[in-house]
C-alpha cells in the first residue's frame, strides 16, 4: 500500500471491498468470542460477491459523503501477521488469502488487512465463538450479518462464477516521457499570463518593398502577434499530463474507455494535444494547417478527447482491447488552471465485461502565478525567439 492508493480509499464507501475500523480488533489475551469478530469480517470479505481486493483500514473513521477522518492507533496495537495466519488458516476449510500491515499517515499509525480475491466458498471446520462450522459468511453491502449466512444458492454460485472473472483495471497518472507510473496524484504548475485583447494587437507590418512587386507575392502573416499571444497564453497555462491503465486480471478486457469529470469549477481549462496552436511564423506559408476539430477515424489506442458542457469539464480516452498483464499510456493532454488549487477528479473505467465500471478518485495539484504581457513585451519575444 502506498499512500495515494491509501488516499484513494479514505473518499470510497463502505461496501464489499472497504470497511473503515476506529479501533483495533479485540485478539490478545481476549474470549473466543471477542476474537470471534475479526475472524467473521475477514471470512465475510473473502466470501464476498467483488473483483478487487478488499480493505479493512483500523484506525479510520468513517464519515458518510466525505474522507475517511483518520484517528489512528497505538503502535502497540498492531497486530502480528503471522499469528493472524496461523489463526484463521487453522479454522478454516482451505487457507485465506490475506495480509496485516502496519502503516503510517499523516503521522499516525494505520492497520490495514488486505483481503485478495479468492476461490469461494470459506468456512469454518469448528464452531469458534459466536460463529458456526460450515456456515459461509458472507459480506454483503457495508456488513456482515452473522445470523444470515450464504443461501444454499449463493454457495453454488460461488463455485460456477470462479471462471466467470471481470478483467482487474486500474488506471493513474504516468510520467509524460518515461511512461513511469506516477500514482493517483499529479502536481504541476501554471502560470496566467494576461495578454493584450486581441483587438489591440496589430498587424504585423509588411516588409518594404519596391514599387513593382505585386501584393499578390506578400507573405506577411499578418496575424502573427495574436497568433504569438494565443501561442503564449496557453503553453504557459496548460502542462503535459498521461494516463495509464493496467489489466492485472487474468482475463482479457474488452473495449477499455476511460471519462474523467471535473467538479464545476470555471477555473480549469484543458486541451487536447492537437488543439494546442504551435509556434506561428511571420510568414504566412510557413504556419502549419490546423487539425482542430478534425479526428481521424481510425483511433489509436489511448486516443484522448476533451468535451466541455455547461459547467464541467470532461477527458475521454479509449484503450482498446487490453490482455492480461498489459499497460497502455493515453496520449498527451494538457491540463491547467488559472488559479492555485486541489483539484478532485471522478473517474471511471469502462469495459465491455466489466461488470461495473471501475470508480477511482484522482487528484490534481496545481499551483498558478499570475503575470501579464504587455505588446511591447510580446514583440520582444516575437523578434529575439524567432520562429
Amino acid at each position: 500500500m502506498n499512500e495515494d492508493q491509501f488516499e484513494q480509499l479514505l473518499y470510497e464507501e463502505e461496501g464489499t471491498t472497504l470497511d473503515f475500523k476506529k479501533q483495533q480488533y479485540l485478539f490478545s489475551k481476549v474470549s473466543d468470542e471477542e476474537k470471534s469478530e475479526l475472524l467473521k469480517d475477514i471470512l465475510g470479505f473473502a466470501n464476498a460477491w467483488r473483483r478487487a481486493t478488499a480493505y479493512i483500514l483500523i484506525g479510520v473513521e468513517d464519515v458518510r459523503g466525505g474522507r475517511g477522518k483518520i484517528v489512528g492507533i497505538s503502535p502497540n496495537d498492531h497486530l502480528q501477521d503471522h499469528a493472524l495466519q496461523q489463526f484463521v488458516n487453522n479454522l478454516t476449510n482451505y487457507p485465506v488469502r490475506f495480509h496485516y500491515e502496519a502503516f503510517s499517515f499523516e503521522g499516525k499509525q494505520i492497520g490495514i488487512i488486505s483481503i485478495e480475491e479468492q476461490m469461494r466458498p470459506i468456512y469454518l471446520k469448528r464452531d469458534y465463538g459466536k460463529l458456526k462450522k460450515n456456515e459461509v459468511y458472507v459480506r454483503r453491502g457495508s456488513s456482515t450479518d452473522p445470523t444470515k449466512p450464504a443461501l444454499p444458492e449463493e454457495i453454488a454460485s460461488m463455485r460456477l462464477g470462479a471462471s466467470q472473472e471481470d478483467a482487474l483495471l486500474s488506471m493513474q497518472f504516468c510520467h509524460v516521457e518515461t511512461e513511469i507510473p506516477l500514482g493517483s496524484s499529479l502536481v504541476c504548475e501554471s502560470e496566467y499570463c494576461e495578454i493584450p485583447p486581441r483587438h489591440s494587437i496589430p498587424d504585423l507590418p509588411r516588409p518594404k518593398r519596391e514599387i513593382w512587386q505585386s501584393d499578390v507575392l506578400d507573405q506577411t502573416n499578418h496575424n502573427f502577434y495574436r497568433e504569438l499571444a494565443d501561442y503564449e497564453y496557453k503553453r504557459r497555462l496548460c502542462q503535459p499530463a498521461r494516463l495509464i491503465v493496467e489489466n492485472s486480471g487474468k482475463i482479457a478486457a474488452k473495449n477499455v474507455r476511460v471519462e474523467i469529470t471535473t467538479p464545476n469549477q470555471s477555473e480549469i481549462i484543458a486541451f487536447e494535444k492537437a488543439a494546442l496552436p504551435q509556434r506561428p511564423s511571420r510568414d504566412r506559408f510557413a504556419n502549419p494547417v490546423s487539425l482542430r476539430g478534425i479526428r481521424s477515424i481510425h483511433r489509436n489506442p489511448g486516443a484522448v478527447e476533451i468535451e466541455s458542457p455547461p459547467g464541467k469539464l470532461i477527458v475521454k480516452a479509449d484503450f482498446g482491447d487490453l490482455q492480461p498483464g498489459r499497460c497502455v499510456c493515453s496520449a498527451i493532454f494538457y491540463i491547467g488552471s488559472r488559479i492555485s488549487q486541489e483539484i478532485m477528479l471522478s473517474a471511471f473505467i469502462y469495459a465491455d465485461n466489466l461488470t461495473v465500471p471501475k470508480e477511482f478518485i484522482l487528484k490534481i495539484s496545481v499551483s498558478s502565478k499570475m503575470t501579464s504581457m504587455t505588446f511591447e513585451q510580446l514583440k520582444w519575444i516575437g523578434q529575439f525567439r524567432h520562429c
